[in-house]
C-alpha cells in the first residue's frame, strides 16, 4: 500500500476486553486480526500491558501465531506491548514491585505510533474491564478516554452471567460504542450452560440498551469458521 493510499484509507482502532482474566481475549483478538488480515494488506494488534512474562509479551506471539505471520518490528520495538511485567499480577501491582508505573502518556505514544502505521489496530486490555493500571487509572476509563469502540469477550463458564452483566453496565455508564460480545466456546463445557449463558448474554445485551451482536467462537483456529461480520458492521452504524 503506497503512502498516499494508506492516508486516504479511514483508520480503525477497535478495543478488545474481557469480562474477566483468562476469559479468552487474546485467542478471539487473534482470531479477529487474522480475519481482517485476510481482508485488509494492514493490520496488527497491541497488548497494552501484560505480566507474568518477560521480553515480548506472551499475548503478541499468540496473536501472531493466529494471524499467521511473524513477529514485526513494531513487537521488536516494543510499540505493540509497551509495558511487560514478571509478576503475574494486576498491571499496577507488577509494575509497583519492579519500581516502575505505567504511565497514560506512554501508552498513547505506542498507540498514536501503531495508528500511524496500521489502517487496522486491534488494542487488547489486561484483566477485567476495572483493573486498575495505575493508581489514578482503571483500564475502562483509559479506553473510554481514547475512544475507541469496545469488543467485549465473554464465555460459558460458571460466573460469566454476572460478570458479562457488570461488564455491560460500567460500559453504558461510560457512554461507550459496544461493537458486539463475543462469545467464546474454546474449553470443554456443559451444553446446557453453553445455552443457557449464551441467553441471558443476549438479553443483558437488551437489558442495557445494546444491539443484541453475538460472535460465536467456536473451539477451532480458524476464523473461518467464525462469522465476524455483524460485529464490524457496527462500525458503520
Amino acid at each position: 500500500m503506497s503512502e498516499h493510499d494508506q492516508a486516504a484509507t479511514p483508520q480503525h482502532t477497535i478495543a478488545v476486553a474481557g469480562i474477566d482474566t483468562g476469559v479468552g481475549k487474546s485467542y478471539c483478538t487473534g482470531l479477529l486480526a487474522r480475519y481482517l488480515l485476510s481482508r485488509y494488506p494492514s493490520v496488527s494488534t497491541m497488548k497494552l500491558v501484560q505480566t507474568g512474562c518477560s521480553g515480548i509479551a506472551e499475548d503478541i506471539l499468540l496473536h501472531r501465531r493466529l494471524m499467521g505471520v511473524p513477529l514485526t518490528a513494531e513487537d521488536q520495538e516494543g510499540l505493540s506491548n509497551p509495558y511487560v511485567f514478571k509478576l503475574p499480577a494486576s498491571p499496577h501491582l507488577a509494575a509497583t514491585l519492579e519500581g516502575k508505573v505505567v504511565l497514560e502518556e506512554k501508552l498513547n505514544e505506542a498507540a498514536t505510533r501503531m495508528q500511524e502505521r496500521y489502517q487496522w489496530l486491534l488494542v487488547e486490555g489486561a484483566g477485567g474491564l476495572l483493573v486498575p493500571l495505575n493508581s489514578e487509572l482503571l483500564l475502562l476509563d483509559y479506553l473510554a478516554g481514547q475512544g475507541w469502540p469496545l469488543v467485549l469477550v465473554s464465555s460459558p463458564r460458571l460466573g460469566s452471567i454476572n460478570h458479562t452483566r457488570l461488564s455491560l453496565e460500567a460500559v453504558k455508564n461510560r457512554g461507550m460504542q459496544l461493537l458486539g460480545l463475543v462469545y467464546n466456546l474454546h474449553g470443554s463445557y456443559e451444553p446446557d450452560m453453553v445455552r443457557d449463558t449464551l441467553r441471558e448474554c443476549r438479553r443483558a445485551l437488551r437489558d442495557y440498551g445494546f444491539a443484541e451482536t453475538v460472535v460465536l467462537v467456536p473451539d477451532v483456529k480458524e476464523s473461518a469458521a467464525i462469522a465476524w461480520g455483524p460485529l464490524l458492521a457496527q462500525l458503520h452504524s
